[in-house]
Order: structure tokens, then C-alpha cells, then sequence
């Protein structure tokens, strides 16, 4: 019976000692790092699913808003496959020595009268009346026609009948959008085309303050705007309002198999 126990005793012994563990294979210790997924791990703790709460990317707000450009531009092809072939467009005319360009419900003047657009690619003008957007523009004289548009936008605060520019601000001067057109017709780019630089929410109450003491606009009116956009923290916030203050239109064409390119630019007074 001794015996028996003995050899019992030696092989638990003779088994103990064979099993060895793997040499990468450690115990679990509590609290150490290298052995459990801690909150700083990026490794494991990685988000994958994007955030739904509004957050600054100018990569996504660009893809939005090249979207809604173009819904624009679908409208405006639709609007141009409804217009009769014999409607004229009413506006201010330019007669180029090639061609002759109508900007639609426009009326404007030369900056100075020694421009002579036969002579000229490239003309400027004041506007006295109409808009930069959704006008309708028509050629004449040239083929194989295409053009582009971009404008120069400025920041405003507008709020009971009232709006201040901001001017301190500066202005932003968009892409190039190609037009929508049809024969000899085109449509300018609509309100979804105006965008502005990014700028703080302390950038927009400073400017706004200086507009208003340009204006001498005593304090408790001050403190009344500046409560306004106490939750203002973009040019997309209300009340915040994007203004185009000038136009530039590129035409691109040919008139007796030459290249012909002009450039018309409005600005506002």
C-alpha cells in the first residue's frame, strides 16, 4: 500500500514539472494594460460609424453643396426645355464686335465711357437694377457656345427690415460654375451658388460691432443685434445672410471656325 501511494506521488510530480506553459502565454494580471482592453486603445476602441451630430468637415460640406449646385442646374435645364425657341430675352444689351450678349433682366452702365466693347474681350459695368442669380442670359452671333459663372459674396446680418454688411470681413469669390443653356440661351446660377470663407463666431460679433457704430447706433440698439446672433456661429446661422456683390460671366464660342472667348463683370455700386 506504501508502494502503491509512492508511485502515485512521483507521477503527479513527473507531470507537474512537464507542463510548461507556451513561452508568449502570461497570466491575466489586474490592472495591466498589455493584458485588457483599456479606454485609451485605440486599437479596439475605433469608431467606424460616423457621427450624426453636425461637425466641422469641409470635405462633406463641399460635397453638399456641389449637390445643391447642381440641383440648380437640373432646375434650370428643365426651366430652359420649357421656353419657347422664339422667345427673346429683355435686359441690357453688349454688342462685341463677334457677337452680341443680353444680360436679362439687368439694367446697367459702363464704369467709364471710354470702353468700347467692339474693341474688348473683356467689359465691366455698374449694376442699377436686377440680380446676379437665376437671370436669363442670351447670345447671339456664335457657335458651339458654353458658359461659366462665378461671384464675389459678402457676409451680411439682416434682421427686422435691417441688414448690415459686414464688410470687415472681407468678400469670397466662389468657383466657376458651368451654366445651364440651350441654343443661344443660358440661366444664370441660383442662391444655392452663394457660399463664404469660414469664420468664427467672435469674427462675425466684432464685425458686426464696428458696422454698427460706423452707423452710430447707440448701445442698448447694439446690445440688441449682438443678442441677435449670440447663436450665430456660421454664415449658414440665421441671421446671418450671403450677399452677391458682383457678377463674372466667361463665354466661350466660335464665330467663322475661330476661338472666341469674352468676359462681362457687373458689380454693384
Amino acid at each position: 500500500m506504501k508502494q502503491t501511494s509512492f508511485a502515485v506521488l512521483i507521477l503527479c510530480l513527473i507531470f507537474s514539472c512537464s507542463d510548461k506553459r507556451e513561452p508568449n502565454k502570461k497570466p491575466i494580471v489586474l490592472g495591466d494594460p498589455s493584458s485588457i482592453v483599456m479606454e485609451s486603445d485605440s486599437q479596439y476602441l475605433k469608431n467606424y460609424t460616423e457621427d450624426i451630430s453636425p461637425i466641422k468637415n469641409n470635405k462633406k460640406g463641399n460635397q453638399i453643396h456641389k449637390m445643391m449646385v447642381q440641383v440648380d442646374s437640373l432646375n434650370n435645364a428643365k426651366k430652359l426645355n420649357e421656353t419657347p425657341k422664339t422667345s427673346q430675352v429683355d435686359g441690357f444689351k453688349i454688342e462685341f464686335a463677334e457677337c452680341s450678349v443680353v444680360l436679362g433682366g439687368i439694367l446697367c452702365h459702363a464704369l467709364n465711357n471710354t470702353q468700347n466693347e467692339r474693341n474688348e474681350n473683356s467689359v465691366s459695368y455698374l449694376r442699377d437694377a436686377g440680380s446676379f442669380l437665376d437671370n436669363t442670359l442670351q447670345v447671339d452671333g456664335l457657335t458651339e457656345m458654353r458658359m461659366e459663372q462665378r461671384l464675389a459674396v459678402k457676409l451680411a446680418i439682416e434682421a427686422k427690415g435691417e441688414q448690415f454688411i459686414l464688410e470687415d470681413l472681407g468678400k469670397f469669390q466662389t468657383p466657376w460654375y458651368p451654366l445651364a443653356g440651350k441654343d443661344k440661351v443660358f440661366i444664370s446660377v441660383g442662391s444655392n451658388s452663394l457660399q463664404f470663407k469660414e469664420v468664427t463666431q467672435q469674427s462675425i460679433k466684432n464685425a458686426l460691432d464696428r458696422e454698427l457704430r460706423k452707423k452710430k447706433k447707440d448701445r442698448k440698439e447694439i446690445q440688441v443685434w449682438m443678442d441677435r446672433i449670440k447663436n450665430t456661429n456660421s454664415p449658414a446661422d440665421v441671421p446671418c445672410k450671403l450677399i452677391a456683390v458682383s457678377s463674372q460671366w466667361r463665354i466661350w464660342g466660335k464665330k467663322d471656325g475661330k476661338q472666341v472667348r469674352k468676359l462681362i463683370q457687373l458689380d454693384m455700386p
